[in-house]
């Protein structure tokens, strides 16, 4: 029954980062090719109440969602996200388990961001660009990537505080 009610817990953040990141589509860009990353709030809540595992997973299967909803599935754009998705969350990890106690979520969460925006740079650079002249607008693009992660952090930090035990954590 244990292990029933964490995949419920699993599949019900995963909804949540997909619809989010379904969501996010509509949200004004400050940057053309740079999203606030919305969905990635549920990885970083996985990642405190399940472990990096879980919130791996939830990053992907979420990534994979959107793609097949948004039809951006096997495109780009789709392997981009992947592997921002994939990077991101043992990056947050490894932070966070050095950092013990003396890193915050917010702290955690910029670094996601940070990762993630840098892997879809060096991605891009291979697969699209196929050169190194993208990294010119890679300044930017970690600064809003590091923004938002501060703003997710805060986000996530304040809903970890405030939601029930029993849907954001390993019961």
């Amino acid at each position: 029954m244990h292990n029933a009610r964490i995949i419920v817990r699993l599949a019900l953040w995963t909804a949540i980062a997909a619809v989010l990141g379904g969501l996010e589509r509509f949200i004004p860009q400050p940057i053309p090719w740079a999203k606030l990353g919305i969905a990635n709030l549920a990885a970083i809540i996985v990642l405190y109440g399940f472990g990096w595992r879980s919130a791996l997973l939830v990053n992907v299967l979420r990534v994979i969602a959107v793609g097949l909803f948004l039809g951006t599935w096997a495109t780009p754009v789709f392997v981009l996200s992947l592997g921002g998705a994939i990077t991101s969350v043992p990056a947050m990890a490894l932070v966070r388990a050095i950092g013990k106690e003396h890193v915050s979520v917010v702290s955690v969460s910029a670094t996601g961001a940070f990762v993630h925006m840098l892997t879809q740079f060096a991605l891009a650079s291979v697969l699209i660009a196929r050169h190194s002249g993208l990294f010119i607008f890679a300044g930017p693009s970690l600064i809003m990537a590091i923004v938002s992660g501060v703003l997710l952090g805060l986000i996530a930090s304040w809903l970890l505080a405030r939601l029930p035990e029993s849907l954001v954590r390993d019961m």
